[in-house]
């Protein structure tokens, strides 16, 4: 892992914190992970590409926010922009797709098993951070797998 990656683990490592402890994921936490992620992307000579990533994640869970009616918080929606910061768009899109399916999963079972009302708010900050630091540090492999898999369906 490089330095900008021990950056990233350590912002997303905190906004899991706060998000499962307060249910908040705090600004200054994304602008400097969005400070650290401009960074890299004009260090790697990438930055239009994060760019278009911040954009199309913000678009998406902007989508998103305004159909939950109050299901999804500002911060995630905000910490998804940041992602794409980082990732890119096909990378963005593999955490995106990743985040909403652990989400699920993890809901699902906490409303199973702790007979929690589905109503309860559940924090959606660790599922983007887990998803995004995985498609930081694994995404080719990931979208090459993912690949196959649609090839093979």
């Amino acid at each position: 892992m490089d330095l900008y990656g021990l950056g990233l683990l350590l912002g997303l490592a905190y906004h899991s914190y706060t998000d499962v402890r307060f249910l908040l994921l705090y600004d200054s936490t994304n602008c400097c992970l969005a400070l650290l992620g401009l960074w890299r992307g004009w260090s790697t000579g990438q930055l239009m590409e994060a760019w278009l990533g911040c954009f199309l994640l913000l678009g998406l869970m902007l989508l998103v926010y305004y159909a939950s009616r109050g299901g999804m918080g500002e911060g995630d929606v905000k910490l998804a922009a940041v992602l794409g910061l980082w990732l890119g768009v096909e990378k963005g899109l593999a955490c995106l797709l990743l985040a909403f399916v652990s989400g699920a999963v993890i809901g699902g079972s906490i409303i199973l098993l702790q007979k929690k009302d589905a109503k309860k708010e559940l924090p959606f900050g660790p599922c983007l951070a887990l998803s995004g630091f995985a498609c930081y540090m694994y995404g080719n492999e990931i979208l090459a797998w993912y690949g196959k898999f649609m090839g093979n369906w």
